[in-house]
């Protein structure tokens, strides 16, 4: 067997309308063992993707929780410094300082999501390729 599944095959005959037998051969059967070898192939496969991608998303979802405190921390600072402001002066400097502080977070915030979600897809895969 060349392990295909498909090496297996069966003839039948038919009797025609002047009474002589006529055999005719039909396609090769699939053979139900190779079938289910391949299948929990498949799902092993599946199983483990799942895994790794569950795990991936676990971990993101965590990292964000995490960045989304401390962000919301600095943004309550943020607004307590500017209403304790004295003159215009202080307020505006509060303002930039915030808004520089949310760039920087935010820019290198999406660095670490882009490289998290570039593991996941790369462990997601891992399964897959072998």
């Amino acid at each position: 067997m060349s392990g295909n599944g498909m090496e297996k095959s069966e003839k039948a005959v038919f009797s025609s309308d002047d009474g002589a037998a006529r055999e005719h051969q039909f396609f090769p059967l699939f053979d139900p063992g190779e079938l289910t070898k391949l299948g929990n192939r498949n799902f092993e496969v599946m199983s483990r993707a799942a895994r790794a991608y569950f795990n991936g998303a676990t971990e993101m979802n965590r990292h964000f929780a995490e960045f989304m405190n401390q962000r919301m921390k600095k943004d309550f600072e943020s607004a307590r410094a500017f209403m304790a402001s004295k003159n215009s002066e202080d307020a505006f400097n509060t303002q930039a300082e915030f808004v520089e502080s949310a760039f920087r977070d935010y820019a290198e915030e999406t660095t670490k999501v882009f490289n998290l979600a570039a593991d996941l897809a790369r462990e997601a895969l891992k399964p897959a390729e072998h």
